[in-house]
Order: C-alpha cells, then sequence, then structure tokens
C-alpha cells in the first residue's frame, strides 16, 4: 500500500480551487483510503490497485495472485512480459486495444469497464474513475483466474524453463470467479469510493475556500498595514519638519526679540534721556508684552527639541528646598499684580539633596506655578507644598512630591488627560480670556518623565485644582552618563 500526498511535485496548483480540475489526491486522505481499500482486497481476495491521472499508485491491496505471479516473474522473460503488462494496463488507453474487451453498459464511476488478459491466462477489470466529466484516474482489479480457465495457455507455458506442474499448483491458489462476479464486486467498490469522494470533496472545497478566504484577508491587511506604514512615516516625516521649522524659527526670533526688549530697558532707565511718565509706561509695557513673547518662543523651542530627542539633562546634586523658592520668586510679581496669596509648605528640618537636572526641575515647578497664577482669579489663593524624602508608593521607592494647589477656574473631568498634550488648550475659542501657545504643561510632562517620575492633576470646576509632581531621589538615568528625554508618544494624532 502506498500514496502520494498532496505537497508532491504536480500537485500544485493555480487560481481558485473553484476554477481547477480536482484530482484523487485532493479528495482522498491517504491513510484512511489505503486503509479501505486493504480491507476490500482481504474481503474480495482480490488485488486492488487505486492509480490517479498521472499513474502514481493512490493505493494498492494484495490478492491471491502473488505466489503464482511471482514463480512466472522469476525468470528473466517472464518479468519483462510482466513487466510491460503492468505498465499497459497502469498507462495504457483505456479502450478495447491489446485484447483488452469492453463489458456492456457504462462503469459505475463513469467511462467503461475493461477486460484484460494477461499472458498467463488471468484476467483484470479496469474501472475508469470519473468525477463531474473529469477523468480522474483508474481502478485495477486482478488479477483473478477466470471460470473458465482449464488449462494454461500457450503464452505461458511457451517461456523457456518453465516448471507447468508447479505453475498448474500455483494457480490453483488463484481465485477462480466469473467476470459477473467480479463486476459486482467492483460495483460495490464504486458505490464506497464514490461516498469517500463526495466526502473528501466537500472536506477539500471547504478547507481551500476557508484558506483562500484567510489568504485574501491576509493580502487586504498587508496591504492596509503597507499603505498605514507609508502615512505613518509620512506623518513622522512631517512631524520633524514641523519640529525643525519651530525649532528653527523660534532660535531666529529670540536675537531681534532680546534686541527689543534690551533697548526698551535703555529706554525705561532713562540711559538716552528722559522720559515722562506717560513714555514710561508705554515702554514697560513694551518690555513686559516683550518678555512674555520671549516666554512663549522659549517655550516653542523647548517642545520642538523634546520632539526631536535633543533634551539632555545633565544630573547634579539639587536642594528642592532652595529651588522651590527660587522658582517662587519668578511669578512673585504676577501675582501681587492680581492680589493672589501665595502660601508654601515646606519640611521643618533640612532634607538630604536629591540628585535631578536643577534647570529643569525649576522649570517644571516655574510653570505649575505659572499656570496656577494665569488661572486664579483676583483675590485667590495659591498653594505650594514640598513633602519630605520618604517612600513614595505611585513609584515604588524612595523620593519626595510636589504639589502646586489654586482656588481657579478648574479643569472638566473629560480634559484632565488631554491638557498634558502640547498645543492643547482647555478653552481653544479665538476669544478665550487666557492667553498661551498649551505648552507649558506638555513641557512639564516631559521633563518630569525624563526624571523618572509620574504628574497628575486633580481638580474640579470653579474650584480650582492641585498638580502633583512625584519624583524619584535618584532617577534611573542618573548613573548611566548622558542621559536624553525620549520623544513624547503622541496618543492623539489628530490633536492639531
Amino acid at each position: 500500500m502506498s500514496a502520494d500526498k498532496p505537497g508532491s511535485p504536480g500537485s500544485e496548483h493555480v487560481g481558485s480551487v473553484l476554477q481547477r480540475k480536482l484530482s484523487l489526491v485532493d479528495m482522498l486522505d491517504p491513510v484512511t483510503f489505503g486503509d479501505v481499500v486493504e480491507s476490500l482486497g482481504e474481503l474480495y481476495r482480490v488485488g486492488i490497485r487505486v492509480l490517479d491521472a498521472q499513474g502514481r499508485t493512490l493505493a494498492d491491496a494484495k490478492g491471491s495472485n502473488g505466489d503464482f505471479c511471482g514463480f512466472v516473474t522469476a525468470s528473466g522473460e517472464g518479468r519483462s512480459r510482466c513487466g510491460a503488462q503492468v505498465a499497459r494496463m497502469n498507462e495504457g488507453p483505456l479502450t478495447s486495444t491489446q485484447g483488452a474487451q469492453v463489458l456492456p453498459g457504462t462503469g459505475p464511476l463513469g467511462g467503461e469497464l475493461l477486460s484484460q488478459p494477461c499472458f498467463t491466462g488471468l484476467r483484470y477489470l479496469t474501472m475508469p474513475v470519473v468525477w463531474e466529466g473529469d477523468l480522474l484516474g483508474r481502478v485495477l482489479f486482478g488479477p483473478f483466474a477466470p471460470e473458465e480457465l482449464k488449462e494454461l495457455p500457450a503464452s505461458l507455458t511457451e517461456l523457456a524453463g518453465l516448471d507447468l506442474a508447479r505453475a498448474c499448483e500455483l494457480v490453483a491458489n488463484v481465485r477462480h470467479m466469473s467476470e459477473h462476479k467480479v463486476s459486482r464486486m467492483v460495483v460495490n467498490f464504486a458505490q464506497v469510493m464514490a461516498a469517500l469522494l463526495a466526502a473528501g470533496q466537500k472536506a477539500y472545497l471547504t478547507g481551500q475556500l476557508h484558506l483562500e478566504a484567510m489568504l485574501e484577508t491576509q493580502r487586504e491587511l498587508e496591504a492596509q498595514n503597507a499603505q498605514l506604514l507609508r502615512l505613518n512615516q509620512r506623518l513622522k516625516e512631517a512631524d520633524r519638519i514641523k519640529s525643525s521649522f519651530l525649532g528653527t524659527v523660534s532660535h531666529e526670533l529670540r536675537t531681534p526679540l532680546a534686541s527689543i526688549i534690551g533697548y526698551s530697558e535703555m529706554l525705561s532707565e532713562g540711559l538716552v534721556g528722559g522720559l515722562n511718565a506717560e513714555q514710561t509706561q508705554f515702554v514697560r509695557t513694551i518690555i513686559d508684552k516683550g518678555n512674555t513673547l520671549l516666554k512663549l518662543i522659549s517655550s516653542i523651542l523647548d517642545m520642538s527639541q523634546i520632539e526631536a530627542g535633543k533634551v539632555r539633562l545633565a544630573f547634579e546634586w539639587v536642594d528642592v528646598r532652595e529651588l522651590v523658592e527660587s522658582a517662587l520668586t519668578s511669578v512673585a510679581p504676577q501675582a501681587q499684580r492680581k492680589g493672589l496669596v501665595l502660601k508654601t509648605q515646606l519640611p521643618a528640618v533640612v532634607q538630604a539633596r536629591v540628585v535631578a537636572d536643577r534647570e529643569k526641575l525649576r522649570q517644571v515647578v516655574v510653570n505649575l506655578l505659572a499656570n496656577a497664577v494665569k488661572f486664579t482669579p483676583t483675590g485667590g489663593r495659591v498653594d505650594v507644598r514640598l513633602s519630605e524624602l520618604g517612600p513614595q508608593a505611585e513609584l515604588g521607592g524612595s523620593g519626595y512630591h510636589i504639589e502646586v494647589e489654586d482656588t481657579g477656574v478648574g479643569i472638566p473631568a473629560d480634559q484632565r488627560d488631554r491638557i498634558f498634550q502640547s498645543f492643547y488648550q482647555v478653552d481653544d475659542s479665538p476669544t478665550r480670556e487666557y492667553g498661551g501657545a498649551g505648552l507649558g504643561l506638555a513641557i512639564v510632562k516631559s521633563y518630569v518623565e525624563g526624571h523618572g517620575g509620574q504628574v497628575s492633576v486633580t481638580s474640579e470646576v470653579g474650584r480650582g485644582s492641585c498638580f502633583r509632581v512625584v519624583m524619584p531621589q535618584e532617577p534611573p538615568l542618573s548613573g548611566q552618563g548622558p542621559a536624553y528625554i525620549p520623544p513624547p508618544v503622541d496618543t492623539e494624532p489628530e490633536r492639531f
């Protein structure tokens, strides 16, 4: 018993399974079909061989002729003639040639049932396998001894050196049957094979159609992924160009703006002559607005550097208390002009120094304080609290936290996560009350996370907000040489 596997040469197909001719290999499971053929061969005591359209053997059950055929092929001439007989039945035309006779009626699986004699006096029945109009292979039954065989034919006895007595003894062991009885066996076998073909065809088509659908889906997904990859690359390039443009423009604006502020301060101090009260007020307005614009340009430049991954952290030992007090002095004038109360809550005892980038950490505190002052109405309060060094649950280690709380306008719940995105404004209308570019909190988030910390906010509309920054005592990157803040991951691609 043998079978060719579906993956063997010649089994490759092109196009949809519905558009091509199926083969026996496609529709029959080799192991199951081989077991069925072997069982029927033992039941009939007749050899059964199933071949596909390419002449490959799919199943082969031996009959009762083994000893006789082995005796005949022991001689060179017998072996040669037997080989030619087998080749003719395996690959020859399914027509009445070279002694083959067409039996009446149509074969159980289509085509004509042929009776083919063997030079030994035995006989074969050949059944074509036709399925849905296509010739898929053939089934050979035999050899068997026909009932009318009484003596060995001359085609066998003329073999030189053949022991006729032994040949007669062995041929008697071959099952003797009429062609009618073999034909009934063929019909029975054909019914079993037809059932297997129908079930196999259904299973094969179902599996192949499912596979084709999956492959088509995969091709579509691959095409979509390729398109998304191209679009993503274009977006990254556009974002890079944007950051580069902002950085370049901000840098170029700084120089003339610094000159404007410098000359305005010279005018205000009377270095080029005295000014009257109205002129002095105008110059101070120029200085104030110039400084506001300079801060805005600096923020844009800082954010472009962050997005480009070019911001380096210069870690050193820092006194956080001193840093917070220094940051408070930066916003004190604005708070006084608005009549705000600035309150601080600092550790009662001197704390150990921490590792941080002094300028970046100071800017974090200044940005939070400036936001609190900006969004707190006249007469409000801004509280700054610095904790002692100790375990921080958010970090799972030692550190400290800074809180900036105000009595300002508050932040709606659905916008608290988005306020840390660059250029995002809670009120983005052209007539908004509060100015700014929406970069302060984005810079805070990047600097804090660059230190291995976390920033969060709690707020109630109309009652105020509290920003909490939790920082480690020693940032994870502080002992690894030069450290750069990684570019932020944009989770809102339509933020602009």
